[in-house]
């Protein structure tokens, strides 16, 4: 999934796109999208959804699931996700990681940036770095 999307329609469906085994609030989607307005609305709970990452290789799930700690409204760099991850030397590969992340909200990758404190890339593309720094702001992370 790369954000920013045309519509809401669109980005409404692509929370169907297989990614979402299971919500712990609700049966269906609709939790999931409570879950997404809720965080656009300044919720700080994370979302609450098993993942089905069957068709990612261990390394990007071992990478999103140490993305998945970072809390909000804080950021870490590669080098700290590639460590967390068990390969302190793949602070590249973490990049190529998180731009093949197919829930970018939910394994939050906006909160990656590069060891000198610029934002880095977002959503498969250096150049969408407006989408990764508004989405720091308004978490309340200025860098």
């Amino acid at each position: 999934m790369n954000l920013p999307v045309a519509d809401k329609k669109e980005a409404l469906a692509l929370l169907g796109t297989g990614h979402v085994a299971d919500l712990d609030k609700s049966d269906s989607m609709d939790g999931l999208r409570r879950q997404v307005l809720d965080y656009f609305k300044g919720g700080k709970d994370g979302f609450h959804c098993r993942l089905d990452l069957s068709g990612a290789t261990i390394f990007q799930r071992r990478i999103w699931r140490a993305t998945g700690e970072i809390p909000y409204g804080q950021v870490r760099s590669y080098k700290w996700v590639a460590e967390k991850a068990g390969n302190p030397l793949a602070g590249r590969a973490v990049g190529q990681a998180l731009a093949a992340n197919p829930l970018p909200l939910i394994i939050p990758c906006h909160r990656v940036i590069r060891s000198d404190g610029k934002p880095g890339g977002f959503g498969g593309s250096a150049g969408d770095v407006k989408t990764k720094l508004m989405l720091l702001e308004m978490e309340g992370c200025r860098i």
